[in-house]
């Protein structure tokens, strides 16, 4: 990947990233201007074509690689006999990104943390576009470095989205599903670098779903804090993703196991620690 279409890309990202902070219908400098009947679904016009907009970005970064070929990519073919390509899974990550990143700086009132916050997950997104980018033909020198990368990031923005939908304590015939839906998507990302056929990631992926939306359903019950709801989350879903790809790739064994038992307790020790700081729950 040249320099220049670096520096081209972290421009695109960086403006993509702050045109919501400032055009926000909810909080930013012309809210006064927007009713609020028409806030939410002005919101949600605008933040959608923020992740078209990245997705495109990255769609267009990863199929800019001389390698491409080797991938199955999904083709549309016109009447007048063009052929289109584009790649769904260079999609999923850097969507999650964008959403998470609008829905957890929502949750602080300062300019400057949102400004900040708003600087780093642009950076973010330009590292797991570039890891994406990467992580195309196996022979690259920064392949293993590309996969921890987007392992990161792909955590990241599961506790972005968790603790923004943990925070709103909506039922969990509302909450459960969303998480449930996040959780599809972000353990196909971290499925699919074992390269197993499409059928398999999908089931796998379902059972993260359903599991991580069991858990909602039960979090939703006890009163923990934010963050501490969103760590919980995250947590669970690093356990539950990380057995799924050990058992899809045959690495399942007793190390592994140990780890995730360390994870699972102090899941456990985070929920008695809020328990004695917290002992309102509700029943």
């Amino acid at each position: 990947m040249r320099v220049d279409r670096i520096i081209v890309l972290a421009i695109l990202i960086a403006l993509t990233q702050g045109f919501l902070l400032v055009i926000d219908p909810t909080s930013g400098p012309f809210s006064q201007l927007v009713s609020q009947d028409y806030q939410f679904p002005l919101t949600v016009v605008l933040l959608a074509a923020l992740v078209t907009i990245t997705s495109g970005i990255a769609d267009a970064t990863v199929r800019s690689h001389p390698q491409i070929y080797l991938l199955k990519l999904p083709v549309i073919r016109t009447r007048g006999g063009q052929k289109f390509e584009f790649a769904p899974f260079s999609w999923i990550l850097p969507s999650m990104l964008v959403i998470g990143t609008y829905l957890f700086l929502r949750l602080f009132d300062s300019p400057p943390v949102q400004v900040v916050g708003t600087i780093i997950s642009s950076f973010v997104l330009l590292v797991v576009i570039i890891a994406q980018y990467y992580t195309i033909g196996r022979q690259e020198r920064l392949y293993g470095w590309a996969n921890i990368g987007l392992n990161l990031a792909t955590y990241i923005a599961g506790f972005l989205i968790f603790s923004a939908i943990y925070v709103n304590k909506w039922r969990a015939l509302i909450s459960a599903p969303l998480v449930g839906l996040v959780t599809f998507f972000l353990t196909y990302e971290i499925l699919r670098q074992s390269k197993a056929n499409n059928s398999r990631l999908l089931i796998y992926s379902l059972v993260g779903a359903f599991i991580l939306a069991e858990v909602t359903w039960a979090l939703n019950y006890w009163l923990l804090p934010v963050l501490i709801g969103g760590v919980m989350l995250l947590l669970i879903f690093y356990v539950v993703a990380g057995i799924l790809q050990a058992y899809l790739t045959n690495n399942l064994n007793r190390a592994v196991l140990r780890e995730y038992l360390i994870v699972s307790l102090v899941s456990l020790l985070l929920i008695v620690y809020s328990i004695i700081t917290n002992p309102q729950i509700t029943s």
